[in-house]
């Protein structure tokens, strides 16, 4: 949810779920094999597959020579949205206009008391906290206070991954497509029960102590190309939410893939980026091709 957290970071606001779609943290790093990048092969057409960290430090670049070789051999960039449409001007309103209550509801009405307390509490050193919190739903609650805990560590999102190829992209003239559009990654939390946005919310106030050396965490796996550690660490907390998982992983992985197929049907090579979350695990990208017969090469 790149596009989320860029427009919350811009607003000095504020995801455990966008961590868990992947923030990360500049750490040190020796010598590593491997890079959290695969070769994706079809007889002889070929796809390259990237997860992305959507927030980092200059200091992971530059990147290994593997993502470059991969990006100079594609002449298509696919990403999770194409950044060219979600600019803050653009896509600002219509994300405040799905994320605040336009009912006459408001989120101190329709959390319990001990929630509100809980964020009350957080965000006390806040000037004007309970009147900016107030209109809110709990989904865009739980987003900012994540997403200050991560401008809080340092990160950007305009020195991600995806952002990264973007601008290589753009400036090198090669054809941009997004897999989805940006109002639907923010559907994908507003059509979310109001029950379950607490529960979201809830367990990002029991996190949010701990996620920057979790964080750390799961950068340092990114980055020697751990697929498994990245799992157990990115996915453990996602799947006590079987509703969210589904939402924001397996149903968006299984609507990628004719669009990745696409791509291994062509003769010259796309290079895919998307959060590095939906590349692992038994519902990520790689379990489904191979499934399909792919041949896999992590690089």
């Amino acid at each position: 949810m790149a596009l989320i957290l860029k427009l919350l970071l811009k607003r000095r606001s504020a995801a455990v779920v966008a961590i868990a779609l992947l923030a990360g943290s500049a750490v040190g790093l020796d010598a590593q094999s491997k890079s959290f990048l695969w070769k994706v092969q079809s007889g002889p057409r070929v796809m390259y597959l990237a997860g992305s960290v959507h927030a980092l430090s200059a200091d992971v670049y530059p990147l290994s020579p593997a993502f470059t070789q991969a990006y100079a051999a594609s002449d298509m960039l696919l990403e999770e949205i194409d950044l060219e449409t979600a600019g803050l001007l653009s896509l600002g309103p219509m994300l405040l206009s799905k994320a605040m209550y336009q009912d006459g509801r408001t989120f101190d009405k329709v959390v319990s008391k001990e929630t509100l307390d809980l964020v009350t509490t957080h965000l006390k050193a806040m000037p004007m906290a309970a009147e900016l919190i107030r209109p809110m739903k709990p989904w865009m609650v739980m987003l900012m206070l994540s997403a200050m805990q991560m401008q809080q560590a340092g990160l950007d999102p305009n020195l991600g991954l995806d952002k990264y190829f973007f601008d290589q992209a753009k400036a090198d003239g090669k054809t941009v497509v997004g897999l989805e559009t940006a109002e639907s990654q923010i559907d994908r939390f507003d059509k979310m029960p109001e029950a379950l946005q607490e529960q979201l919310l809830r367990n990002t106030l029991d996190e949010i102590n701990v996620q920057k050396g979790e964080l750390a965490t799961i950068v340092s796996a990114w980055r020697r190309g751990d697929a498994a550690a990245l799992e157990r660490d990115v996915m453990g907390g996602l799947k006590k939410y079987p509703a969210v998982y589904k939402s924001l992983i397996v149903e968006r992985n299984n609507n990628w893939m004719p669009q990745l197929e696409k791509c291994l049907a062509r003769t010259t090579p796309c290079m895919v980026v998307v959060g590095a979350a939906h590349v692992v695990g038994p519902d990520g990208l790689l379990a489904l091709l191979r499934r399909k017969g792919y041949r896999v090469e992590q690089l």
